[in-house]
């Protein structure tokens, strides 16, 4: 009897403790004002290079050389990090070009210098993106992981979301050169958060080990895929079918996100509006990630199609208004909410569809192989959208974008 109640304790104090709610490291709070000042000026790039003079393809172009170094930046700090076991001074960098650039692009005065400076932003912005993954997997259980990664990023997206709302006020009183000052000082505090709050852990992550986790926030709200953790790639069985359809998928992304704000102030609004469009995305998008990711099981592929189906109607009805001009307004708001509440459905089931269908082996590769796909398509799409704008026009270019997804929900039910 005595053998058994001992067993059963074993197994209860086991099962406590994979019930373990962990406690949220402080380190993660250093990251508020980084993402404050980083979503509040989101949104400004686009419009001063418009308000310099530069065109759709201008901003197509600007956000094409963005998130290219921002993908070979990521990879360029995760592979440095990993070799000298350093996670804290390349944080600590991603905080500090925040208030530089920013600074910088306020004094800016052409579509080229403003590009220039953004792109090398991007570049120095990105040791933020998958480092901090890193140091997350080291202050939490190896258990408790995909709930780190989960909290951090909860974290993170409602500090963009503020930024977006303090600029949605800010943008009344501020000029766009003076709001780039404004969130350039209040990303400041992190540096000092981070320096005094983040704790050096000098241990190596095999990051071909790593897992994707299905509840990691993308908060950027041209939703650019930002969780690049993995070097090598692969093409395992199964899965290539599935990388087309989102290669066609993230160009269709990068026709719609950078050429929105081009099409609100063509339309005549200002910044208040632009802002309020993507404060409906982002929040809609922080909201819907826990509901999605409590309910998707084991039905993986359909909750991605409706997010694709989601997607599509977001296409559509941004189409709709600008065919019917006095519902322009109304239809982009209804657009931007309409992507922003797609993203749950399509950002977690894909990541968890990846790593299930590769090998054991091979998860880590196809992951790298998911990002690299992910980050081209978009690339392209920017490149491509900005062009198409200024030749053809929106309708042809989110005409484009739909036919794009629909492409992609035909590879998937084959």
């Amino acid at each position: 009897m005595s053998q058994r109640v001992a067993i059963a304790v074993r197994n209860s104090t086991v099962a406590n403790r994979y019930r373990y709610v962990p406690k949220m490291p402080r380190w993660f709070y250093s990251f508020v004002p980084f993402k404050v000042a980083t979503g509040g000026s989101s949104a400004l790039v686009s419009l001063y290079l418009l308000q310099l003079g530069g065109s759709a393809s201008t901003v197509g172009l600007a956000f094409a050389l963005a998130s290219l170094a921002s993908m070979l930046g990521a990879l360029f700090w995760g592979r440095l990090s990993d070799r000298t076991l350093r996670r804290k001074p390349f944080i600590l960098l991603g905080f500090a070009s925040v208030p530089v650039f920013l600074t910088a692009m306020a004094f800016t005065k052409t579509p080229a210098q403003l590009i220039a400076v953004n792109t090398a932003y991007a570049f120095f912005l990105s040791s933020t993106l998958s480092v901090p993954i890193a140091l997350v997997l080291r202050s939490v259980r190896k258990h408790s992981w995909e709930y780190g990664i989960g909290k951090f990023n909860e974290v993170s997206g409602w500090g963009w979301v503020l930024g977006l709302v303090l600029g949605f006020g800010l943008s009344r009183f501020l000029t766009i050169p003076q709001l780039f000052v404004a969130f350039a000082l209040l990303g400041v505090p992190s540096v000092f958060m981070g320096r005094k709050m983040i704790r050096e852990v000098p241990v190596y992550i095999n990051r071909r080990a790593i897992r994707a986790f299905g509840n990691y926030v993308v908060e950027k709200a041209r939703y650019f895929p930002s969780f690049v953790l993995h070097l090598n790639l692969s093409l395992p069985d199964g899965l290539g079918r599935f990388y087309l359809a989102f290669l066609l998928f993230w160009i269709a992304a990068g026709l719609y996100f950078p050429q929105m704000p081009v099409l609100l102030t063509g339309g005549g609004y200002g910044m208040d509006v632009v802002y309020l469009a993507l404060i409906a995305n982002s929040a809609i998008a922080a909201l819907n990630y826990g509901r999605v990711g409590s309910t998707m099981g084991g039905n993986k592929e359909k909750t991605l199609r409706k997010g694709l189906a989601l997607r599509a109607a977001a296409l559509l009805a941004v189409m709709v208004g600008i065919m019917v001009s006095p519902l322009l307004l109304p239809m982009v708001l209804a657009s931007y909410t309409l992507a922003g509440y797609s993203w749950a459905f399509i950002g977690l089931p894909s990541t968890a569809i990846v790593s299930e269908r590769a090998g054991e082996k091979e998860k880590g590769s196809a992951m790298g192989t998911y990002n690299v796909v992910s980050s081209a398509g978009y690339i392209a799409g920017s490149a491509i959208g900005g062009a198409l704008v200024s030749s053809a026009g929106f309708t042809a270019t989110f005409g484009l974008g739909l036919a794009l997804i629909g492409g992609s929900l035909a590879l998937l039910k084959r």
